[in-house]
């Protein structure tokens, strides 16, 4: 079994395609699974397949829907002789922008997953008949491109995501445990804030945990499970962001600006800037976002 990298780029400034594709036995391999560094909502048209995602085998079929983060390896093997797709693909930034987090909630289905998580949404279950009504507004707006197609797919892609957070909320918690969750969203906040006012000095694990009123190791537990990363590779990422910004839209020179971002080790920031990027940091960046740079800069 071979692990691949999807390459399908996204514009820097709407990150968000929506392709139909159908699926075959000339272009499958299902002896390969890959991975993308963007969110994914597919919406089975016609035909029927396996996916393979987690350890969990799924059998999908017409009007089925299946969703994927930007970490999770998955794979498909076809039942019948093609499979067509509608697949919605996006960057992070499209809902949360620059590392904004405060609309983190419409990211939950693809980030926290409760115990009632699955990656299929069956054609049977209530909410994937309006799911599929609104990938198919989504699709018809971005082929037809009128006036306003931009706001009019954001729209669209916020209330899938409201109907699969409801579709996926786990009614056994307590209302004292989703107190105690909101209460410890809004300590993690105020430790984003401080990330985000520090990033360029040294920012040590304790000044964040500090902020956030908890322990350094308790902070440091909680943070990777919320934002799937860990502390100092978010604080990595985020420099790396910032970076990447600068070097785009400014003429300075990349010493000046690692050791703005934070970075005062200058073949460490080549090294993290080329693993984070995709590409060194002197090559010219192009204004569409490839997947290369979207790899870790983005998840």
């Amino acid at each position: 079994m071979k692990l691949v990298r999807d390459t399908i780029p996204l514009d820097r400034d709407f990150p968000f395609q929506i392709s139909e594709i159908i699926l075959n036995n000339e272009n499958s391999h299902p002896d390969t699974f890959h991975w993308h560094s963007y969110f994914e909502i597919t919406y089975v048209r016609k035909g029927r397949g396996r996916y393979f995602v987690n350890g969990q085998e799924y059998t999908m079929s017409e009007g089925d829907i299946i969703i994927f983060n930007n970490v999770e390896p998955h794979g498909w093997s076809l039942l019948e002789q093609d499979m067509h797709l509608i697949v919605m693909v996006f960057a992070p930034e499209f809902i949360a922008e620059k590392m904004n987090f405060f609309d983190y909630e419409y990211l939950k289905p693809f980030v926290e997953r409760g115990s009632n998580f699955k990656n299929r949404i069956g054609s049977e279950e209530p909410v994937s008949h309006e799911i599929r009504k609104g990938i198919r507004e989504i699709k018809s707006e971005w082929e037809e491109r009128r006036e306003g197609y931009p706001l009019m797919i954001k729209a669209n892609v916020l209330r899938i995501l409201t109907m699969l957070i409801r579709a996926y909320q786990d009614d056994s918690k307590s209302d004292a445990m989703l107190k105690e969750k909101k209460t410890a969203m809004k300590r993690l906040e105020q430790a984003l804030a401080y990330i985000d006012a520090h990033y360029c000095e040294k920012i040590a694990l304790d000044d964040a945990a500090a902020a956030a009123y908890m322990s350094s190791n308790y902070f440091s537990s909680y943070f990777r499970k919320v934002m799937n990363v860990s502390f100092s590779d978010y604080v990595t990422r985020l420099r790396i962001f910032h970076a990447r910004e600068l070097l785009r839209d400014t003429d300075r020179s990349v010493t000046d600006i690692a050791m703005e971002c934070g970075f005062h080790n200058i073949s460490n920031f080549y090294r993290l800037y080329k693993k984070h990027v995709g590409r060194p940091p002197r090559e010219k960046d192009t204004g569409a976002m490839d997947t290369k740079s979207e790899k870790s800069i983005n998840s």
